[in-house]
């Protein structure tokens, strides 16, 4: 893997996407909310060119298509939203297997985690999703993993990481942990912050 690779995160995205859902998660990859030094680069993988519309009407537009997408990066995340059922998410499903295979971290977030259920990713590792009735349902016949199912916000198994669709601030926490972004204090302070409204004092250096 180059060094360009090692800082590229590549956010994946279908139109009608969830917007808050990497609102916390990107810019502590790329800014470290002034708690940490930055290591990473945020980059959007879309189906196609072109800007793609969110649940909240704003349009991204991306970096790389599912075709031109690079093959080194540091970590995937699936952005939720309302598509993950259709066409376009089904080309998904060989990009996940990449991204395990390059043991890279992988993140799932709301229908994105579904998604991974829905394909057999999820049944061998410690998970959560849209509550577990909701993800048996849509992952139908391909998920056996109930047994490893948490209840909670968010869940990171090693370099993987899942979480519900209000989940996104402990999501993006587990994600930093995974891309060793940011020390465990700076991660708890960003959590503080993100929780209680309440903004962290900053240490001078």
């Amino acid at each position: 893997m180059s060094d360009e690779a090692k800082r590229e995160v590549l956010f994946l995205i279908i139109p009608e996407y969830a917007d808050w859902e990497f609102a916390v998660l990107a810019p502590g990859l790329r800014r470290g909310f002034g708690l940490w030094a930055p290591q990473y680069e945020v980059k959007v993988v879309a189906p196609e060119d072109g800007p793609a519309m969110s649940i909240g009407g704003f349009r991204c537009l991306p970096d790389y298509t599912f075709e031109t997408m690079p093959n080194d990066y540091a970590a995937l995340v699936l952005v939720g939203g309302l598509n993950w059922w259709g066409e376009e998410a089904q080309r998904v499903v060989p990009i996940v297997w990449q991204a395990l295979a390059r043991n890279v971290a992988l993140g799932a977030i709301c229908d994105a985690s579904a998604f991974l259920g829905a394909h057999g990713f999820l049944n061998e590792a410690d998970h959560t999703s849209n509550g577990l009735a909701y993800l048996k349902q849509r992952a139908g016949a391909a998920y056996t993993g109930e047994a490893r199912y948490h209840a909670v916000p968010s869940v990171r198994d090693g370099k993987l990481v899942t979480a519900s669709g209000c989940g996104f601030v402990d999501f993006a926490c587990h994600m930093l942990a995974a891309l060793e972004a940011a020390d465990e204090k700076s991660v708890a302070m960003m959590r503080q912050a993100f929780t209680s409204g309440i903004f962290p004092e900053i240490p001078e250096n």
